[in-house]
């Protein structure tokens, strides 16, 4: 059996907003640091938290609608 290994969220767009998190990948600092140690709970617990993170960020955009 061959592991996927859960793949990093980079997308080479690397720059951190007032929150000090990263508008290509929306990691945290510690989180992109720590990635390629991180285990594949750990990365898919990261991987939620980005999505939720974008959910939130388009609800308060201002142009949503």
């Amino acid at each position: 059996m061959i592991d996927n290994p859960l793949r990093s969220p980079c997308v080479a767009l690397c720059k951190l907003n007032e929150d000090d998190i990263c508008v290509g990948c929306h990691r945290t600092v510690q989180e992109i640091v720590n990635w390629s140690s991180s285990t594949d709970k750990e990365k898919k617990k990261i991987l939620e938290r980005i999505e939720q993170y974008k959910v939130e960020a388009l609800a308060t955009a201002p142009n949503h609608k």
